[in-house]
This record gives structure tokens, C-alpha cells and sequence, in this order.
């Protein structure tokens, strides 16, 4: 069986071309020529600590296992979401593995950050009715993390929610988004302020997929690795030193030790907090002022390079409020110095407008900013026995201004 794409949203400012036509045309246009086979890692499957304990199949080759999940939920259909770019990569090869038993249905939404908000979501919830979806249909959310979110959050909607599977293409969204339950869009200024706690039925993260992504992407998801190296400490802070060096490049073993590393590192902390509503919030480090900066940025910044300003924000901080001392702020820095290349912030974004982007950060709490800051690296600071700690408006103002300074 083969499936057909129905419909393209193009991007918000419909400047894009759309590509669309019958699934055996995209086939044939992608090639059948495959590239030179390269050592994986073997393929496991770990259970997700998380409410609802998703099985998480992950390794070089993993999706080779999808026909069979799908045919044991027994959908009555199957709706594939995805992007242009990620489908044109890897939608034909995704097609010919379903076609022995399943015609999915294919919807296309915009690519990129900017295109994860409210208008684009209901054009997809729109797509899904009017092709037929049901509460016994599957949704396969296929691509970076801009596709889960959405079609995760459209999915949990739907009828109050059917099932759905996530199939991230990229390093963050294999190493990251899929070690969570939650769904979401941007919203009113900023990010991920709509969203719901949603569990996938099944995830499935293939290391072969983001041998196609550029360096510098791959570099920015690395932000978050050493972003949890820093919250775990011990040896998952000697591993991340371990594991970078100045050249711009990372091997497939590299990639695949990288996604089991960051993979053991959600899964130790998703265990102190299945709910993901109060230690877990500590995967938010640096995400304060980062998602500001990726908000202002319009896309100039990618998230894990606005988490890594977010992150030396967040130490310089602790260390003027004497929650983290010198020492110690050190050993972040050290980490952070080994991802060599990241852009500096854009020169129009000014102190100002972080600050006002950060007052509507989703993790705020009355009428203050609320921030996770370290007591060391390994030991995250606890205010009132929560990892959020309230930071007034001129102590983040004066830090980043020296930071600012410092960047120059």
C-alpha cells in the first residue's frame, strides 16, 4: 500500500516552495541509491521513567521496528506529520517501510520555531478531522522538535487525545525532546506557553537520521548534553570534558554515544520526577533567559545555542548572588568552553528586552522571575524545596550587563 499527500501549509510568509504529488513520484525522485553502510550502535529499547513509561527504541536502525508498533496498536488509520525538508530527506524511505501495510496519510506543516504557534495548530487539527481521523487512528509525529511539539500537542487534542508516536530526525529531538511528556506551542510572546502533559504511545529515535544535519546543528544540541553534565556532575561531567574537541565534526560512533549519554542522563533525572512538575524543572537550566534570546532572535539563534548564553547567564548569577562560587562557576565555564564556535547574541537584541521577554518566561511564579540556579556543579540550589529561585529584576539586569560587556 502507499499513501498520498494530501495537503502543504506553506511557510507564514508563503514564500517557500511546496513540493507535493503521489508518494510513488517522491520516491522515485528521492533515488534509490543508499549510502555506504557505517558501524551503529545496536538497537535497545529502555522504558521511559516517566508517567506512562513510553518504550523508547533507539540505535542505528531502530526504525526498522515501526511496522511492527504500528500493527500491534491495530490503527484504523495512520496519519504521518512532518516537515518539507525532513520528508524530502527521509519520507520516501519511511513510505516504502510502511507500504506492506499501511497507506498513511501525510500532512506537511512550515518549518522552523516561528511556525510552532496557534495558527498553524489549528490548521493541522483542521487536516486531521477532514481526512477522517478517528479515536482508533495513529498519529506519527516524524521530524525536529518543532513536529513533536505540534503534532504532539494536535494529537492530545484531537477527540481529547489519540494515540501517537514520536519519530525525532534530529540530535535534540533524539538526545532531548523525547525523554518528556510534554507537548506544546508558542503563544502571546513566548515560548511553549499552550501545551499539555501528553504520553506517546511509543518513541523511536534512529541515529541514522541526523547523519544529514549540519554541524552546527548538531553542536547546539550538544548545549543540552552538557547542560545535564552540569546538573548530574560526577562522572557525567568528566564524560562530557571527555567527549569534545575544536574539530568541526562529529563520527556516527561519536553521534551514537552522544544520544546513549544524553539519553542516561534524562532518564536519571526523569526518575526523581516522573510528573515533570518539580525537580524535574531543573532540565530547565539556562532555558530563562535562552528561551528569551531564541524568542528575540527570530530563528538567528538555534535553542541550544540561546541555552548555552541562558546557561552562562544562569552561573554568572548564582555566583553574584554567593549561591555559586567561583570554583565551581569554573567548572561550568570549562565545560561550556569546549563548544567552540557559538554565535554571540545579535546586537540588536538589547538587556531591555530580555528582561521584559523573561517576565513572561512559563516557569514564572507571582510577580517575580524565577530562575534554576547551581549551589555547585552536581547540586542544583533549592529555594523553599524548590528548584526555583526568585531573582529580582536589578540583580538580573546588572548580570547580564556585564555579560553584555564581556562579550564585546
Amino acid at each position: 500500500m502507499m499513501g498520498r499527500i494530501h495537503l502543504v501549509r506553506k511557510q507564514s510568509d508563503d514564500s517557500g516552495k511546496v513540493e507535493s504529488g503521489s508518494i510513488p513520484e517522491i520516491v522515485a525522485r528521492a533515488g534509490a541509491e543508499k549510502a555506504a553502510a557505517e558501524p551503529t550502535a545496536a538497537v535497545r529499547t529502555w522504558i521511559s521513567p516517566l508517567a506512562g513509561g513510553t518504550p523508547i527504541r533507539f540505535g542505528g536502525g531502530a526504525i526498522d521496528g515501526l511496522p511492527e508498533i504500528l500493527r500491534n496498536l491495530k490503527p484504523d488509520r495512520v496519519f504521518i506529520i512532518s516537515d518539507q525538508r525532513v520528508f524530502q530527506l527521509h519520507g520516501a524511505a519511511l513510505l516504502q517501510l510502511l507500504s506492506a501495510d499501511f497507506a498513511p496519510e501525510i500532512v506537511l506543516i512550515p518549518e522552523g520555531e516561528g511556525e510552532k504557534k496557534i495558527s498553524n495548530l489549528e490548521w493541522l487539527c483542521q487536516q486531521l478531522f477532514e481526512r477522517g481521523i478517528t479515536k482508533s487512528s495513529v498519529v506519527v509525529n516524524f521530524g525536529g522538535g518543532v513536529v513533536l511539539n505540534i503534532g504532539g500537542l494536535a494529537a492530545s487534542l484531537v477527540y481529547r487525545g489519540v494515540r501517537f508516536v514520536q519519530i525525532p530526525t534530529t540530535l535534540m529531538a533524539q538526545s532531548d525532546v523525547i525523554v518528556s511528556n510534554k507537548q506544546g506551542i508558542n503563544f502571546a510572546g513566548g515560548k511553549n506557553r499552550l501545551g499539555v502533559f501528553s504520553t506517546p504511545v511509543a518513541a523511536v529515535a534512529d541515529s541514522r537520521f541526523i547523519r544529514t544535519e549540519p554541524f552546527r546543528q548538531l553542536r547546539a544540541a550538544a548545549v543540552e548534553y552538557c547542560k545535564n553534565a552540569v546538573l548530574l556532575g560526577g562522572v557525567h561531567y568528566d564524560e562530557a570534558l571527555r567527549f569534545f574537541s575544536v574539530k568541526e565534526t562529529f563520527s556516527p560512533a561519536q553521534l551514537d554515544r552522544l544520544i546513549d549519554n544524553s539519553l542516561a542522563q534524562k532518564f536519571e533525572i526523569a526518575r526523581l520526577d516522573p510528573l515533570e512538575k518539580s525537580l524535574g524543572l531543573m532540565l530547565e537550566y539556562g532555558h530563562t533567559v535562552g528561551h528569551a534570546l531564541e524568542w528575540l532572535s527570530q530563528g538567528r539563534l538555534l535553542h541550544g545555542e540561546a541555552v548555552y548564553h541562558g546557561m552562562n547567564v544562569a552561573g554568572q548569577l548564582a555566583q553574584h548572588m554567593g549561591i555559586l562560587s567561583a570554583e565551581e562557576h569554573k567548572k561550568q565555564s570549562l565545560l561550556l568552553s569546549r563548544l567552540v564556535g557559538i554565535p554571540s547574541i545579535p546586537n540588536d537584541i538589547s538587556v531591555g528586552q530580555i528582561l521584559s521577554s523573561v517576565q513572561r518566561d512559563n516557569k514564572k511564579v507571582g510577580k517575580g522571575m524565577a530562575f534554576i540556579l547551581l549551589k555547585a556543579v552536581g547540586e542544583v540550589h533549592l529555594h523553599e524545596g524548590s528548584v526555583l529561585t526568585p531573582v529580582c529584576e536589578y540583580q538580573l539586569n546588572r548580570v547580564m550587563l556585564e555579560y553584555w560587556d564581556a562579550l564585546l
